[in-house]
């Protein structure tokens, strides 16, 4: 694959870094020669023009933020960007519900329907009993306890 476009990045970076005149810049003359070691040096890597532009672009424009002198092509890795994690989109739901299915899986719902984990009841304490109860119940099992 042509590696036109890395070329054409590594020009629009040094346009960059060159307006801004940061110490130790090439020479006008010079930037050319100066492009194409960064080439060369950067061809070392594999790039991916559609994944890659984006990185370079923002590696340069970081450099440009933060530089006061010109950079070296190893100041461009530090700055370049990780490459973006795809994520894998989610599976069709492939799986077609056949008409037993259908049944027996109400049939479960119907008998879960009044679990003590599904029912929600179970999560509140019971209600707070007031002094007068707990004395009329605490008289009540004393009496018990005298019957017998």
């Amino acid at each position: 694959m042509t590696d036109d476009w890395l070329k054409q990045e590594i020009a629009r970076g040094f346009t960059l870094l060159a307006a801004l005149n940061l110490k130790g810049r090439p020479a006008a003359k010079d930037l050319t020669a100066v492009a194409q070691v960064w080439h060369g040096l950067l061809m070392k890597q594999e790039w991916q023009p559609k994944r890659d532009i984006p990185r370079i672009r923002a590696a340069f424009e970081a450099i440009a933020a933060t530089s006061v002198e010109w950079p070296n092509p190893a100041d461009l890795g530090k700055h370049l960007p990780p490459i973006a994690v795809r994520m894998v989109p989610r599976l069709e739901k492939k799986h077609v519900q056949t008409p037993y299915a259908a049944e027996m899986v109400a049939k479960i719902k119907s008998r879960l329907k009044n679990a003590p984990a599904l029912n929600r009841d179970w999560m509140h304490a019971p209600k707070s009993r007031t002094v007068d109860e707990c004395k009329r119940i605490y008289a009540e099992r004393q009496k018990e306890k005298g019957k017998s």
